[in-house]
């Protein structure tokens, strides 16, 4: 009776020491092949808890030049998917953009595609149209493709090039590299740098920039946001010496704004900028109030 009770406690007691190592391997088990993935395509990240992405398309509508605006960018806001892959092609997301003004009007189509975890195509085409008592009607189109690629939860790469038919007068082609950085949960800076060139036209003009675009964004609260720009040619070529710069080819500017959101999905940033005036060549100020939207959580 005895040994058989000794036998007993015995087998007991393994079968414990058993239960006890199978439970420990089983939590240990998943934390040892623990993937640190980034959040796909993630910009502002800690600034305002929204992943947003910032696309870039070129101003080159001339009427818009003579319209209050700061920089040869203009910038389209957009959350990404997930990432999802239901068949051999990704799903294909759709946004848009409309442009509203006395005698100018414009559409834009924008495609994003989230290609793999961390690259994002995108897309986009823009129809506008142009009516002034003197010059009549005159039409526009643009198109522009490009990438986005996540290198870490803070670093974004991009590359990007694009047509703007610019009303079959000096049309223009252009092709830029794009990086965000998030270097602290209050702060922010993404800048590129592009190059631009005129295609075949009728006046034989042929001339091209390389242009570097900068921007910061400093995080006071949650509401209150803190903004700097600047941007200049930085090389211009020009196959006629006296030849004045298209205008599109030499936009340096600078400036500082206020941001603030007094909803969670709707703000306002205002400021003043400085840029290089069509008329005159010279560095005058300008005051800069744009509503802002951005997806709910």
């Amino acid at each position: 009776m005895k040994k058989n009770l000794r036998h007993l406690l015995i087998i007991t007691f393994l079968l414990i020491a058993y239960r006890g190592y199978a439970q420990e391997a089983t939590v240990s088990y998943p934390d040892s092949i623990k993937l640190d993935l980034p959040k796909p395509i993630l910009i502002e990240n800690e600034l305002n808890n929204f992943d947003q992405i910032n696309l870039k398309f070129p101003r080159l509508n001339p009427a818009e030049k003579l319209q209050p605006q700061f920089s040869p960018f203009q910038r389209f806001n957009l959350t990404p998917t997930n990432y999802t892959r239901n068949g051999i092609l990704p799903d294909i997301h759709w946004n848009g953009v409309a442009s509203d003004f006395i005698f100018s009007k414009s559409r834009t189509a924008v495609a994003t595609a989230m290609l793999t975890r961390r690259l994002l195509l995108h897309s986009s085409a823009t129809l506008g149209i142009i009516e002034t008592p003197f010059f009549g009607k005159a039409n526009f189109y643009s198109i522009n493709v490009g990438g986005i690629y996540a290198v870490s939860p803070f670093l974004n790469v991009g590359l990007r090039g694009g047509y703007n038919s610019n009303y079959d007068i000096i049309p223009s082609r252009n092709v830029a590299a794009d990086a965000s950085y998030v270097i602290s949960p209050n702060l922010m800076v993404d800048g590129s740098i592009s190059y631009m060139e005129t295609a075949n036209n009728y006046f034989s003009v042929n001339q091209a920039v390389v242009t570097t675009d900068l921007h910061g964004r400093y995080r006071i609260n949650n509401d209150w946001f803190l903004n700097a720009y600047g941007g200049a040619p930085i090389k211009q070529f020009n196959n006629n010496p006296n030849q004045p710069m298209l205008p599109m080819m030499n936009t340096p500017y600078f400036g500082g704004t206020v941001e603030h959101w007094f909803k969670p999905t709707m703000g306002v940033e205002g400021g003043m900028i400085w840029s290089r005036d069509m008329m005159s060549g010279k560095m005058r100020p300008r005051p800069k109030l744009e509503l802002k939207f951005r997806p709910g959580r």
